[in-house]
């Protein structure tokens, strides 16, 4: 989220950096990814480090958080606390085919834009990347 060779990436949905580390979301959001070599044969492991914090467990009780890797819908998670998480799914190789892939991740339910700041409010995230099957 912090090195500005890859701002470029963050497609929709991000607010600005805070911190120097991370940065609030909307409810939807929107990345595009270089997949790693050989990805395009064997899939990948999308993984998004994210914190829902304390205020939005407050106002919303539970949030559930969808992706879809270019055409291929992932599993959503269901958050009922606050705390650290790590979204990580299985990417198909036919979604990774191309130079670049777009990951547009949803939320069910986020903070309206005026209840608590003048931004709608979703989750933090502090990185999100695709990693290579191989290297796990």
């Amino acid at each position: 989220m912090d090195d500005p060779r890859t701002e470029s990436q963050l497609l929709q949905g991000f607010h600005v950096l805070e911190e120097g580390t991370w940065r609030w979301t909307a409810r939807q959001f929107i990345v595009i990814l270089r997949p790693p070599p050989g990805s395009a044969q064997t899939g990948a492991r999308l993984e998004l480090m994210l914190n829902i914090p304390d205020v939005v467990m407050k106002e919303l009780g539970a949030v559930t958080l969808s992706a879809v890797a270019g055409s291929s819908s992932l599993a959503p998670e269901k958050y009922t606390a606050a705390g650290n998480y790590v979204y990580s799914r299985d990417v198909p190789a036919n979604a990774l085919a191309g130079d670049n892939v777009t990951i547009d991740f949803a939320l069910d339910n986020a903070i309206p834009a005026g209840k608590i700041e003048r931004r709608e409010l979703g989750l933090i995230v502090t990185s999100v990347g695709l990693v290579s099957k191989s290297s796990k």
